[in-house]
């Protein structure tokens, strides 16, 4: 019987332990205020594009600016919006809207619908996993 208890006890135990080392390694490094605004100042004149039909998911940084993924998390995307939205940090879904050949590109008129306002596109830059889990760790801080 105490055989089996520490048994269970070692065990868990080690469980406890891995599953730690393995949170500590998925924790982004923290970021100052700083660093952030060098990154967006940086990303905020990307000119890449994302095909429309590959936007998985996002995750909004602040009310001007959000990540989107596109196919999967592995692919994230800084977008930033030409203006302010008070509707971004709790919109439900968002819509895209693009002009040619079902690209979101920064220039031509392409936009995201949230919560029916069009916003126009100002900048879309590809992140690394690393630097986009830095910027919303960063922005669930504030």
């Amino acid at each position: 019987m105490k055989i089996r208890f520490v048994g269970y006890f070692l065990g868990f135990s080690l469980l406890a332990a891995g599953l730690t080392a393995i949170a500590d390694e998925t924790r982004p490094d923290t970021i100052s205020a700083e660093q952030y605004k060098a990154l967006v100042n940086n990303y905020s004149n990307g000119k890449d594009c994302i095909f429309s039909r590959t936007i998985n998911d996002w995750s909004e940084l602040d009310n001007r600016s959000l990540i989107l993924y596109a196919p999967t998390k592995n692919k994230p995307y800084y977008v930033s919006l030409r203006r302010q939205s008070s509707e971004l940090l709790f919109a439900q879904s968002i819509g895209v809207y693009s002009k040619f050949d079902n690209r979101v590109c920064p220039y031509g008129g392409n936009a995201l619908f949230i919560d029916g306002e069009r916003y126009t596109i100002g900048a879309i830059k590809k992140l690394d996993k690393k630097t986009a889990k830095q910027l919303i760790a960063f922005n669930e801080k504030k």
